[in-house]
Protein backbone atom coordinates (compact mmCIF):
# COMPACT_ATOMS: atom_id res chain seq x y z
CA UNK A 1 0.00 0.00 0.00
CA UNK A 2 1.53 3.38 -0.98
CA UNK A 3 2.64 5.64 1.89
CA UNK A 4 -0.05 7.95 3.17
CA UNK A 5 -2.87 5.80 1.90
CA UNK A 6 -5.62 5.16 4.44
CA UNK A 7 -6.66 1.60 5.07
CA UNK A 8 -10.37 1.22 4.63
CA UNK A 9 -12.20 -1.64 6.28
CA UNK A 10 -14.03 -3.78 3.81
CA UNK A 11 -17.69 -4.29 4.40
CA UNK A 12 -20.80 -5.20 2.49
CA UNK A 13 -21.36 -3.07 -0.55
CA UNK A 14 -24.29 -0.70 -0.22
CA UNK A 15 -27.36 -1.81 -2.09
CA UNK A 16 -28.15 0.28 -5.12
CA UNK A 17 -31.06 2.58 -4.49
CA UNK A 18 -34.16 1.75 -6.52
CA UNK A 19 -35.63 4.77 -8.22
CA UNK A 20 -39.29 5.45 -7.46
CA UNK A 21 -41.44 5.09 -10.55
CA UNK A 22 -44.18 7.65 -11.08
CA UNK A 23 -47.31 6.60 -12.94
CA UNK A 24 -50.56 8.35 -13.72
CA UNK A 25 -53.86 6.66 -14.53
CA UNK A 26 -56.45 8.96 -16.07
CA UNK A 27 -59.92 7.42 -16.18
CA UNK A 28 -62.85 8.71 -18.14
CA UNK A 29 -65.24 8.20 -15.24
CA UNK A 30 -65.14 8.66 -11.49
CA UNK A 31 -66.69 5.31 -10.63
CA UNK A 32 -66.14 1.82 -12.08
CA UNK A 33 -62.60 1.90 -13.48
CA UNK A 34 -61.30 4.41 -10.96
CA UNK A 35 -62.69 2.62 -7.91
CA UNK A 36 -61.47 -0.75 -9.14
CA UNK A 37 -57.91 0.24 -10.07
CA UNK A 38 -57.33 2.13 -6.83
CA UNK A 39 -57.83 -1.08 -4.85
CA UNK A 40 -54.66 -2.76 -6.12
CA UNK A 41 -52.05 -2.96 -3.30
CA UNK A 42 -48.83 -1.13 -4.12
CA UNK A 43 -45.40 -0.87 -2.53
CA UNK A 44 -44.88 2.88 -1.88
CA UNK A 45 -41.11 2.33 -1.91
CA UNK A 46 -41.30 1.26 -5.54
CA UNK A 47 -44.04 3.24 -7.16
CA UNK A 48 -46.17 6.33 -6.81
CA UNK A 49 -49.41 6.20 -8.77
CA UNK A 50 -51.92 8.98 -9.08
CA UNK A 51 -55.43 8.01 -10.13
CA UNK A 52 -57.73 10.66 -11.54
CA UNK A 53 -61.33 10.49 -12.74
CA UNK A 54 -62.06 13.17 -15.30
CA UNK A 55 -65.54 12.85 -16.79
CA UNK A 56 -63.89 13.11 -20.22
CA UNK A 57 -63.79 10.53 -23.00
CA UNK A 58 -61.82 9.31 -26.03
CA UNK A 59 -59.86 12.17 -27.67
CA UNK A 60 -60.71 14.80 -25.04
CA UNK A 61 -59.35 12.47 -22.35
CA UNK A 62 -56.20 11.91 -24.39
CA UNK A 63 -55.74 15.67 -24.73
CA UNK A 64 -56.05 15.92 -20.95
CA UNK A 65 -53.31 13.28 -20.58
CA UNK A 66 -51.01 15.37 -22.77
CA UNK A 67 -51.68 18.41 -20.56
CA UNK A 68 -50.85 16.36 -17.45
CA UNK A 69 -47.65 15.17 -19.08
CA UNK A 70 -46.56 18.73 -19.93
CA UNK A 71 -47.38 20.06 -16.46
CA UNK A 72 -45.46 17.25 -14.76
CA UNK A 73 -42.42 17.86 -16.94
CA UNK A 74 -42.58 21.59 -16.21
CA UNK A 75 -42.53 20.83 -12.48
CA UNK A 76 -39.51 18.51 -12.92
CA UNK A 77 -41.61 15.54 -11.82
CA UNK A 78 -42.32 13.66 -15.06
CA UNK A 79 -44.37 10.50 -15.17
CA UNK A 80 -42.71 7.32 -16.40
CA UNK A 81 -46.02 6.22 -17.88
CA UNK A 82 -49.48 7.72 -18.26
CA UNK A 83 -52.30 5.22 -18.70
CA UNK A 84 -55.47 6.57 -20.29
CA UNK A 85 -58.45 4.37 -19.41
CA UNK A 86 -61.51 4.84 -21.62
CA UNK A 87 -64.35 3.05 -23.39
CA UNK A 88 -65.50 2.92 -26.98
CA UNK A 89 -69.18 3.03 -25.99
CA UNK A 90 -71.23 4.87 -28.60
CA UNK A 91 -68.77 7.69 -29.18
CA UNK A 92 -68.14 8.59 -32.84
CA UNK A 93 -65.45 6.55 -34.56
CA UNK A 94 -63.55 9.72 -35.52
CA UNK A 95 -63.06 10.61 -31.84
CA UNK A 96 -61.94 7.08 -31.04
CA UNK A 97 -59.50 7.17 -33.97
CA UNK A 98 -58.10 10.53 -32.91
CA UNK A 99 -57.44 9.33 -29.35
CA UNK A 100 -55.04 6.71 -30.71
CA UNK A 101 -53.41 9.21 -33.05
CA UNK A 102 -52.71 11.51 -30.10
CA UNK A 103 -51.29 8.66 -28.01
CA UNK A 104 -49.02 7.57 -30.84
CA UNK A 105 -47.26 10.96 -30.72
CA UNK A 106 -46.40 10.47 -27.02
CA UNK A 107 -44.60 7.15 -26.41
CA UNK A 108 -45.07 7.16 -22.64
CA UNK A 109 -48.86 7.64 -22.91
CA UNK A 110 -50.61 4.26 -23.00
CA UNK A 111 -54.05 3.85 -24.51
CA UNK A 112 -55.98 1.50 -22.23
CA UNK A 113 -59.29 1.09 -24.03
CA UNK A 114 -62.25 -1.22 -23.71
CA UNK A 115 -64.79 -1.95 -26.43
CA UNK A 116 -67.64 -1.76 -25.64
CA UNK A 117 -67.05 -0.86 -21.98
CA UNK A 118 -64.72 -1.38 -19.00
CA UNK A 119 -66.99 -4.08 -17.61
CA UNK A 120 -65.91 -6.53 -20.32
CA UNK A 121 -62.81 -6.91 -18.13
CA UNK A 122 -65.06 -7.94 -15.23
CA UNK A 123 -66.88 -10.48 -17.39
CA UNK A 124 -63.58 -12.10 -18.40
CA UNK A 125 -63.12 -13.10 -14.76
CA UNK A 126 -65.94 -15.60 -15.23
CA UNK A 127 -65.80 -16.67 -18.86
CA UNK A 128 -64.13 -16.15 -22.19
CA UNK A 129 -66.16 -13.90 -24.49
CA UNK A 130 -65.33 -13.02 -28.09
CA UNK A 131 -68.77 -12.18 -29.47
CA UNK A 132 -70.04 -8.60 -29.57
CA UNK A 133 -72.24 -7.16 -26.84
CA UNK A 134 -73.50 -3.76 -25.75
CA UNK A 135 -73.02 -2.16 -22.35
CA UNK A 136 -76.38 -3.23 -20.92
CA UNK A 137 -75.90 -6.87 -21.92
CA UNK A 138 -72.42 -6.95 -20.39
CA UNK A 139 -73.70 -5.42 -17.17
CA UNK A 140 -76.49 -8.01 -17.02
CA UNK A 141 -74.00 -10.85 -17.51
CA UNK A 142 -71.67 -9.47 -14.84
CA UNK A 143 -74.65 -9.20 -12.46
CA UNK A 144 -75.60 -12.80 -13.16
CA UNK A 145 -72.11 -14.06 -12.36
CA UNK A 146 -71.81 -11.89 -9.26
CA UNK A 147 -75.17 -13.13 -8.00
CA UNK A 148 -76.26 -9.55 -7.36
CA UNK A 149 -77.04 -6.45 -9.37
CA UNK A 150 -73.82 -4.85 -10.56
CA UNK A 151 -73.31 -1.34 -9.22
CA UNK A 152 -70.52 0.67 -10.82
CA UNK A 153 -70.48 3.10 -7.89
CA UNK A 154 -69.31 0.55 -5.32
CA UNK A 155 -65.71 -0.43 -4.60
CA UNK A 156 -66.58 -3.97 -3.48
CA UNK A 157 -66.18 -5.32 -7.01
CA UNK A 158 -62.42 -5.64 -6.58
CA UNK A 159 -62.80 -8.02 -3.62
CA UNK A 160 -65.47 -10.05 -5.39
CA UNK A 161 -63.31 -10.50 -8.48
CA UNK A 162 -59.86 -10.86 -6.89
CA UNK A 163 -59.98 -14.68 -6.55
CA UNK A 164 -60.55 -14.97 -10.31
CA UNK A 165 -57.89 -12.51 -11.43
CA UNK A 166 -55.68 -15.22 -12.93
CA UNK A 167 -58.54 -16.49 -15.07
CA UNK A 168 -59.32 -12.96 -16.22
CA UNK A 169 -55.72 -12.38 -17.32
CA UNK A 170 -55.69 -15.63 -19.29
CA UNK A 171 -59.00 -14.82 -20.96
CA UNK A 172 -57.90 -11.28 -21.77
CA UNK A 173 -54.64 -12.51 -23.32
CA UNK A 174 -56.62 -15.01 -25.37
CA UNK A 175 -59.02 -12.30 -26.52
CA UNK A 176 -56.14 -9.98 -27.44
CA UNK A 177 -54.63 -12.77 -29.54
CA UNK A 178 -57.96 -13.35 -31.25
CA UNK A 179 -58.04 -9.64 -32.06
CA UNK A 180 -54.67 -9.78 -33.79
CA UNK A 181 -52.41 -9.59 -30.75
CA UNK A 182 -54.46 -6.81 -29.21
CA UNK A 183 -53.89 -4.49 -32.14
CA UNK A 184 -57.55 -4.34 -33.17
CA UNK A 185 -59.03 -1.51 -31.16
CA UNK A 186 -62.36 -1.87 -32.95
CA UNK A 187 -62.93 -5.51 -32.06
CA UNK A 188 -66.07 -5.94 -29.99
CA UNK A 189 -65.28 -7.14 -27.44
CA UNK A 190 -61.72 -6.00 -26.83
CA UNK A 191 -59.79 -4.56 -23.89
CA UNK A 192 -56.33 -3.58 -22.79
CA UNK A 193 -57.15 -3.28 -19.09
CA UNK A 194 -55.20 -6.47 -18.40
CA UNK A 195 -52.01 -4.74 -19.60
CA UNK A 196 -52.39 -2.09 -16.90
CA UNK A 197 -53.27 -4.74 -14.32
CA UNK A 198 -50.03 -6.58 -15.13
CA UNK A 199 -48.10 -3.39 -14.42
CA UNK A 200 -49.87 -2.89 -11.10
CA UNK A 201 -49.14 -6.49 -10.11
CA UNK A 202 -45.39 -5.84 -10.37
CA UNK A 203 -45.66 -3.46 -7.41
CA UNK A 204 -47.80 -5.67 -5.17
CA UNK A 205 -45.92 -5.99 -1.83
CA UNK A 206 -47.21 -9.56 -1.42
CA UNK A 207 -45.59 -10.61 -4.70
CA UNK A 208 -42.28 -9.09 -3.61
CA UNK A 209 -42.11 -11.24 -0.47
CA UNK A 210 -43.58 -14.41 -1.94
Amino acid sequence: MPPGTKRWLKGPKPRPTRSLRRLLALCEDTKSALLYLKRFPLDPNQVEIKYEGTGMNTDSLMEEAIRWKAAAAKNNAPYDEIWVVYDKDEFPARNFHRAFDLARAHPNIRACWSNECFEIWYLLHFCYRDTGAGREEIWDLVSKHLGKRYNKATNEVFDLLAPKLGEALRNADRLAYANGGGASRFGNPSTRVHELVKVLQKFDPARQTA
